[in-house]
């Protein structure tokens, strides 16, 4: 099977949106669905997909720092936020994150970056960084709890209701959090533990 990596191009709109969407539909990774393929307006980006026999099967997309620290978690240059990563579930075993990982490096690289940020609440996804040795460099909880009425109160003046909260809070501040507020537990919207990972090159 012949793999290719190459640069997303507006004809794959259709394609890409299909793959993102059966990615998603089995990933944690992700903590809302788009209906339209992200566009990165005012920043640069890198966007890639990996064909094979020509069809879209793997894709990755990375939104820039304007100045460090504006997208990225670390604020000691500026670096590339990986917002898409992944590839169709039975295209498992070719090698494609890899191979999409180091297209990403090379295309940083021409654009002058050194450093790139993966985060992830996908626990398949935080293994797989571990495995190919990426340092951890920061962890936090995403969580939706529901509105304490006091919150509420404030928004019913302006007739403004209100279903959830979504929040983050540090990995040790978590048992406070779930002591002290309403935290919606139940799937798809169950808290995640998202880990940062960075590549530096």
């Amino acid at each position: 099977m012949k793999i290719e990596i190459r640069e997303y191009r507006d004809e794959d709109r259709d394609e890409w949106m299909r793959t993102h969407a059966i990615i998603l539909s089995i990933s944690h990774a992700w903590n809302y669905t788009i209906q339209e393929r992200p566009s990165y307006d005012g920043y640069e980006a890198t966007r890639l997909v990996a064909l094979a026999d020509g069809n879209i099967v793997g894709l990755t997309d990375v939104q820039y720092d304007n100045t460090p620290g504006e997208i990225c978690a670390r604020k000691d240059s500026r670096g590339g936020y990986v917002l898409e990563f992944g590839r169709l579930p039975e295209y498992a075993g070719l090698g494609l994150g890899r191979l999409l990982i180091d297209a990403t490096i090379e295309d940083a690289k021409r654009k002058g970056f050194h450093r790139l940020e993966y985060w992830t609440q996908e626990r398949k996804a935080q293994r797989y960084y571990r495995r190919l040795g990426m340092p951890e460099i920061g962890r936090h909880y995403r969580f939706r709890m529901r509105a304490p009425d006091s919150v509420k109160e404030i928004l019913n003046k302006d007739a403004i209701g209100i279903e959830y909260i979504y929040g983050a809070c540090l990995p040790e501040e978590w048992p406070l959090v779930k002591e002290k507020y309403d935290i919606v537990t139940k799937a798809p919207l169950e808290p995640h533990l998202c880990v940062g990972y960075e590549i530096r090159f």
